[in-house]
């Protein structure tokens, strides 16, 4: 499931909220992923308040879901 939330972040250019544990400590954090690791095994995503990307490992990651505002449906025109 979490594969598919960084998919989509990935392919929509949209943010997704992640839960993340980093340094011993657990957080919830809105991210858009701007690329994913050939291995899978990673992932390169923008946070608020960064200009540059920071690299995440995929193990780090707990839990994603749908930003606040995002039900997960795309416009189609």
């Amino acid at each position: 499931m979490i594969d598919r939330f960084l998919r989509y972040s990935l392919e929509n250019g949209r943010k997704i909220c992640a839960v993340l544990m980093q340094d011993g400590r657990m957080g919830k954090r809105n991210l858009l992923v701007t690329e994913i690791d050939a291995d899978g095994q990673g992932f390169s995503a923008r946070l608020p308040g960064r200009k540059r990307p920071v690299h995440i490992a995929r193990a780090d990651v707990l839990t994603c879901a749908y930003a606040r505002g995002d039900q997960g449906e795309l416009e189609r025109l």
